[in-house]
């Protein structure tokens, strides 16, 4: 895992954490928060274990934290509008991992450079 040596990813694991959190807990109903904050850190831990790069290119360290920060925003952001929208907590974060594991899809891997 490249990410876990670059430090936006870091911090944008924790600032999504925190944000997500304080998302879900203005808009489950009080008896639903448990459920909420273990989907808050299930989607932040998911999203920052989906690979940043599909196919056989290599990505840099700062290539995989930079993806890893979209990946880890775009799922909480998903997860709170789901929320937000009125779907299930469990909902809104399976939505929320499914954003994430888009990313590379849509931002796939360099192109390996032939060998000289």
């Amino acid at each position: 895992m490249l990410w876990t040596r670059s430090s936006p990813a870091w911090v944008a694991a924790l600032v999504a954490l925190f944000a997500l959190l304080r998302a879900l807990r203005r808009l489950v109903e009080p008896e639903d928060r448990p459920v909420a904050l273990v989907v808050a850190v299930v989607v932040v831990a998911a999203a920052t274990l989906i690979p940043p790069a599909r196919g056989p290119g290599r990505v840099s360290v700062e290539q995989a934290g930079w993806r890893t920060v979209l990946q880890v925003f775009l799922a909480a952001a998903v997860t709170a509008l789901a929320a937000l929208a009125g779907l299930d907590v469990v909902v809104a974060g399976a939505l929320g991992i499914a954003a994430a594991a888009a990313v590379p899809l849509a931002w796939p891997a360099p192109r390996q450079q032939p060998e000289p």
